[in-house]
């Protein structure tokens, strides 16, 4: 499963959605970080929970303990002790792999791709399906890595000269992340064949709206991810679309890991006209809805997802479902429908505490089901992603279009 890059330092009290942990769903450009894809909303302002009635200890004999836990470890352990692993590890204590604590410079490099932007390469990686390694799945264009010759369906077999097989999609990202200007030796195997390629990596803007024309008249619209701004760049991309004659339009949100919360809502305001874009649960059981107004389109819509839609993809995929206004075409999708909020503590560390759930508008479970697609195509190869015939899910996608297909 991929894992999406964390993005940017939320200020206190902002909700956020996201897949699971560091690096278990999206990794985008190898850069360090979509942790787990937390998903920013307007601010909430106070606390959810009154610490006064939670069951256990005080919160000074918490502290005092924690004080001394600390005193004595320094003192005693066997090794030189790492307050930073002491502190992430209080807070896995949780057994919740959304709840996380991030040092400052996870915290940066979070804010620096929720603004859009990154240090890396530009491509998105995935676990392989056909070996022990790590596969590229996506090169976006003007990017060190197209320019270097990186093709969706690389398999990674060494970085800096040391074998990558078998290693996991964290440690690979982490060895090929690195500072603006700086260089790493990529050897991938490509028809049984190894190439060897020097990248040097630098400060990108990722393509999260692409759009053109397939099979003459149906207007695709490829969103990465829910990063700041998608939701102006996509009603750009829609809007040329309708200047031009048009049949109807796929909207591929495959290996999409999530993003902003309002930017999902945003674009979903293109297509439905008043209606729930998710509810929303809270640790008391109470359900609340969320709410989405806004305009329609004249032609029949697609969306496509695969295994690594999650979070807000999954919101969109599900409002657009339940709502009437597209079909679903694909394979079932991440499941990830908890809700994270994030505070800003001291010393530039960010806390992310899950403190809801979310349903889809008929208040189906997200959580560790994901979404069914109305037509259940199985996934095309990385490197066929968007070429009709080759690319099944979109081919089937075109074909309910031209047969007139409604939701």
């Amino acid at each position: 499963m991929m894992s999406p890059e964390e993005l940017h330092t939320p200020s206190v009290g902002r909700r956020l959605f996201g897949p699971l942990a560091v690096f278990t769903a999206l990794v985008l450009a190898f850069c360090a970080g979509f942790i787990l894809y937390p998903f920013i909303a307007p601010a909430i302002d106070g606390l959810l929970y009154d610490p006064a009635n939670q069951p256990g200890l005080s919160r000074q004999q918490y502290v005092d303990l924690s004080g001394e836990i600390y005193d004595t470890l320094t003192r005693q352990f066997y090794q030189t002790l790492d307050p930073d692993a002491l502190l992430k590890g209080q807070v896995g204590g949780l057994g919740d792999p959304y709840t996380e604590l991030m040092d400052p410079s996870e915290a940066a490099a979070f804010e620096e791709q929720l603004a859009g932007e990154y240090v890396g390469i530009g491509v998105v990686i995935s676990s392989s399906k056909k070996v022990d390694a790590i596969e590229i799945v996506r090169v976006f264009s003007g990017t060190p890595a197209e320019e270097a010759g990186l093709k969706a369906g690389d398999i990674i077999d060494a970085i800096d000269g040391k074998s990558a097989r078998g290693l996991a999609l964290e440690d690979v990202s982490l060895k090929v992340k690195g500072k603006a200007g700086t260089s790493v030796s990529l050897t991938v195997e490509r028809s049984g064949e190894l190439v060897t390629h020097l990248i040097v990596r630098r400060r990108v803007e990722l393509p999260v709206v692409e759009s053109r024309f397939v099979d003459g008249t149906i207007g695709y619209i490829s969103v990465s991810s829910f990063s700041s701004g998608v939701a102006e760049k996509f009603a750009r991309a829609l809007q040329d679309i309708r200047l031009q004659t048009v049949d109807g339009l796929v909207i591929d949100v495959r290996d999409n890991g999530g993003g902003y919360l309002n930017e999902c809502l945003e674009m979903l305001s293109n297509f439905v006209a008043n209606g729930t874009a998710l509810w929303t649960r809270e640790a008391g059981g109470q359900v609340n809805p969320v709410n989405v107004s806004g305009k329609t389109v004249p032609f029949p819509t697609v969306v496509l997802v695969n295994g690594n839609s999650a979070s807000a993809s999954e919101i969109f995929a599900a409002a657009m479902q339940e709502n009437r206004t597209a079909t679903i075409v694909g394979t079932t999708t991440f499941g990830k429908g908890l809700i994270q909020r994030s505070w800003n503590l001291t010393g530039g560390y960010v806390l992310k505490v899950t403190v809801q759930e979310y349903l889809t508008p008929n208040k189906n479970v997200i959580q560790n089901n994901g979404l069914k697609p109305d037509f259940t195509v199985a996934d095309p190869t990385v490197s066929t992603l968007g070429r009709l015939p080759e690319d099944t899910q979109l081919a089937r996608a075109v074909e309910l279009i031209r047969e007139g297909s409604q939701p």
